[in-house]
């Protein structure tokens, strides 16, 4: 470009800067001045005019920029391979009015690392500009989060050109990620609750967004969303509350606020949210509008209601409605209905006031729809909206500027036909009376727990202060719940309510039997298929909890060949069903069908949720326990640190989060007998545990347990048992002898006193842990067979052994009644009791016994696995025995 060129771009962004402060009639009149009839100077101004409000990827604004720069391409840009601050530029990202990005990496040695740098150039250098320029860095300063993108670096270039660098993200917007991954409406609500978290931080730390879409919300290649181009957020102080006019306003997003230069809330940001998660679930504006909509029919749209989200679905191609977890048009649209629809209204109010208060309490209602219970945001009553219309009209009276001229200029655009306008009043009405049923059903579970179940735990009402939680659910769950009998319905929520509660205080039988009750309620119809699937997993589980495996295989069963059979298939349900069939295969002894039903199912779990999505993870965790009975530690290993791995990124290693991972790993650490390693992990995350989290917490408590574990077996007994002993001190006085926790604690300190010679101490530990297990579970379950056989290892060890044999074969007997058929852990006591008549030189009947554990082992894991192995030697030491007795 010559020096004449150059003036007149800066005199160009010059004007731009000015005019873009000013809207309307207003900005008309000063354009007219500035460009005193230069018609090149005004066509200039016009180009960069339309490329800031631009709607395209962020900074994008290049179609003006490069109008009045002359149309210089991205090679030609003079700051490829120069140097700004710490940082080399590679190549141009994108183009904007005031400046450019760039991929640069570091250039000064310190360390490796890319990123994006924004620049504003000398061309566009006015005051209004640096101001916007240098608050957007500040802001960005002031917010760490990890959904968004992180502020690396800043300065003044040689050149006196202000510059900040940012986390590179390499990703795709919001919409068209989740299209191309074929994601199901609750994997993208799941996804949208990403965006909720960083948009709720930003808020908390007083800044409004203000230009929140698809494009500024980018999903990187790990599946993690990333909010970015804060260049128009403001900052809630001061007169800046009230300042309204936008340089860079994207009016298919814009607030009713923000077109009637009303003052700016974090309202602004929900509304905007609302036409995100209403195109994110429906594929459709909820006004209609396309990248391509005129301005003023866009500005004559936005004035109008929304549309409603299911008419948008009804609407939707097959296409289109396929990306949503493989569904159909008409399973699209029964899927949005009630709550889904009720939350995106919610945020699509007009006024301000009437929006969900905060990011927060949106987030609340999406995770209540995703767990299946009532939500805060219910269909406006016709008062309510009779207020909200007049207080509207009188807004629409008083405003001015760009949106009156857009009305004026837009009159030529046609208005509805009546019969699209009943047709809309229809299925508001189809909306509003699935609403008032859910609204019905939050009702009447506020009443019950109001009126019957919290109620008895008010002590003065009760008189009896002392009344435990359990006790609560028992009554709630008896005379109450008669007063629903004509109700089954809400009589079904309610049972399912109390079967999670009753999961949460592992009552497992009493949730059993809400559960079934609940079942036997809920109707086949498909508006219950949610609540019936959430059932029936639940059932599962609690089948699962009581080591009931075959009925929960059977009950996890059925639920994923009716989820697969819906008109409305859900992805993620079905993986997390998959896995639990799978971990009931790992249950039954069938450890080979486990590990191999794993192992597609991370691979599928991870190409379609991401391979840091929750879902995926639990498979790892579970896949990697699975691995470690198979004896694969080193593969087990590989997952577990996977999952540590993808949690340190997204959490930072010093997060509480990290805790449970960390401990993981460690425990796989420990079975490899690396024991320095598994220290190094364990010691750290003990030490945050009991800063962050305190001793009484449970996770605490398990991290101590893990890392005694790795004393024990690394032979430091003392700072083992010094674990060992202050868990179970805290479980005694917290939870009592018969909480699960307290029973695992005397094993653990039981078994370290064994293996330190110290049977006769460890033996009345195990006698608690035993007597214990056998109140809360009963004689016949596994966990109180594994508690039996510990105390018959310790009764041999000090010389008890008819005792301890008697004990055993009660064992065996038990095994073979209550687990399937030839289950490992049979094999098990069966070999050990081998080992123990061996002892006894009672050869005879020892020997059917190694041999059929042998030969069971051998069938199931092979000759190379340690089990078998273990087998052999028993065997060999019984032959060794028989010798020495014949000669």
């Amino acid at each position: 470009m010559n020096d004449d060129a150059i003036g007149r771009a800066r005199r160009a962004f010059e004007v731009f800067e000015a005019a873009v402060e000013q809207h309307g009639d207003q900005r008309e009149r000063f354009l007219t001045e500035a460009c005193a009839n230069d018609a090149a100077l005004r066509m200039q101004v016009d180009a960069l005019l339309a490329g800031d409000r631009n709607t395209g990827d962020p900074f994008a604004a290049a179609a003006g920029w490069n109008h009045v720069l002359g149309g210089d391409t991205h090679q030609d840009d003079p700051m490829l391979g120069r140097s700004i601050g710490a940082w080399r530029v590679l190549d141009v990202l994108g183009r904007g009015g005031m400046g450019a990005v760039y991929r640069v990496e570091r250039s000064d040695g310190a360390y490796a690392q890319r990123a994006a740098l924004k620049l504003i150039r000398t061309s566009a250098d006015s005051p209004a500009a640096r101001e916007r320029f240098l608050r957007e860095r500040q802001i960005l300063a002031g917010l760490q989060h990890t959904n968004i993108a992180t502020l690396l670096d800043g300065g003044i270039s040689a050149e006196g050109e202000p510059y900040f660098v940012m986390e590179l993200v390499d990703g795709m917007p919001l919409d068209r990620w989740c299209d191309g991954q074929g994601l199901g409406l609750r994997e993208r609500a799941m996804l949208f609750l990403q965006v909720l978290d960083a948009v709720r931080y930003a808020h908390r730390n007083l800044v409004v967004h203000r230009d929140l879409k698809p494009s500024n919300l980018l999903v990187d290649t790990s599946g993690r969303v990333k909010l970015l181009d804060f260049g128009i957020a403001k900052q809630l102080e001061g007169a800046e509350l009230t300042r309204t006019s936008d340089r860079a306003l994207t009016f298919e997003y814009a607030s009713p606020e923000q077109l009637h230069d009303a003052p700016i809330t974090t309202a602004t940001d929900i509304w905007q949210l609302g036409i995100v998660l209403h195109r994110l679930l429906s594929g459709a504006h909820p006004f209609g509008l396309t990248r391509d909509t005129p301005l003023a029919k866009q500005l004559q749209q936005l004035e109008r209601e929304p549309e409603p989200l299911t008419r948008a679905a009804a609407q939707a191609s097959p296409e289109l409605a396929a990306q949503r977890g493989g569904l159909t048009p008409t399973a699209l649209t029964k899927a949005l209905r009630g709550n889904l629809a009720a939350i995106v209204q919610a945020c699509l109010r007009r006024d301000p006031d009437a929006r969900y208060a905060s990011a927060d309490a949106l987030g609340n209602d999406l995770r209540a729809w995703l767990d299946d219970r009532p939500i805060a945001a219910v269909p406006l009553s016709r008062g309510e909206r009779a207020r909200l219309w007049l207080r509207r009209s009188r807004a629409l009276a008083a405003s001015a500027g760009i949106v009156a001229l857009a009305l004026f200029a837009g009159t030529g655009v046609a208005l509805w036909q009546a019969s699209e306008a009943r047709e809309q009043a229809r299925i508001a009405d189809q909306q509003r009376k699935h609403a008032e049923r859910e609204a019905a059903r939050s009702d009447a579970v506020t009443r019950f727990l109001t009126d019957d179940l919290f109620r008895h735990a008010d002590p003065y009402a009760s008189g009896e202060p002392d009344i435990r939680a359990h006790e609560l659910l028992d009554r709630a769950s008896g005379q109450p719940m008669q007063r629903f009998a004509k109700a089954p319905d809400i009589q079904a929520v309610l049972r399912t309510s109390l079967a999670a509660a009753y999961l949460g205080l592992d009552d497992f039988p009493a949730a059993e039997k809400q559960l079934r009750a609940a079942l036997t309620l809920l109707s086949a119809d498909a508006g219950e298929r949610q609540r019936r699937q959430r059932a029936q997993t639940m059932l599962g589980i609690a089948l699962a909890k009581q080591d009931k495996w075959e009925e929960a295989h059977a009950v996890f069963a059925a639920a994923l060949a009716a989820e697969r059979a819906s008109a409305a298939p859900d992805v993620a349900t079905q993986f997390d069903l998959r896995g639990w069939l799978a971990q009931m295969d790992y249950k039954r002894g069938k450890l080979e069908a486990a590990g191999d039903a794993y192992a597609p199912l991370i691979a599928e779990t991870a190409r379609v949720l991401g391979e840091t999505h929750a879902g995926t993870l639990d498979m790892l965790r579970q896949a990697a326990s699975v691995d470690l009975d198979l004896g694969e530690e080193a593969r087990a290993e590989q997952r577990y640190r996977r999952v540590y791995e993808i949690y340190a990124t997204a959490f930072g290693i010093e997060s509480p989060e990290m805790l449970g991972p960390a401990v993981d790993l460690g425990r796989v650490l420990v079975r490899l007998k690396r024991f320095d390693d598994a220290n190094a992990l364990l010691q750290p995350a003990v030490q945050r545990a009991r800063k962050q989290l305190g001793i009484e917490h449970i996770e605490t408590q398990r991290a101590i347990n893990e890392l005694a574990t790795s004393h024990q077996f690394g032979k430091r007994f003392d700072e083992a048992e010094a674990g060992f002993r202050e868990v179970l001190a805290v479980r005694e006085r917290r939870y009592g002898d018969d909480a699960m926790a307290t029973r695992t604690s005397l094993n653990n300190l039981a078994m370290l006193l064994g293996s330190t010679d110290r049977d006769a101490e460890a033996i009345p530990y195990f006698e608690r842990a035993l007597a214990a297990e056998r109140r809360a579970l009963g004689d016949s379950h596994p966990d109180t067979l594994v508690l039996s056989h510990n105390l018959a290892m310790a009764l041999r060890d000090v010389g008890q052994r008819e005792r301890s044999i008697d004990i055993q074969r009660q064992n065996v007997d038990l095994a073979r009644r209550i687990l399937p058929a030839d289950h490992w852990q049979t094999s098990i006591y069966i070999a050990v009791l081998g080992q123990t008549l061996t002892q006894a030189g009672r050869l005879d009947e020892a020997e059917p016994l190694l041999r059929a554990s042998l030969a069971n082992f051998s069938r199931q894991f092979g000759d190379d696995d340690g089990r078998t192995r273990k087998a052999q030697q028993l065997l060999e030491a019984w032959q060794a025995r028989k010798t020495g007795q014949r000669s």
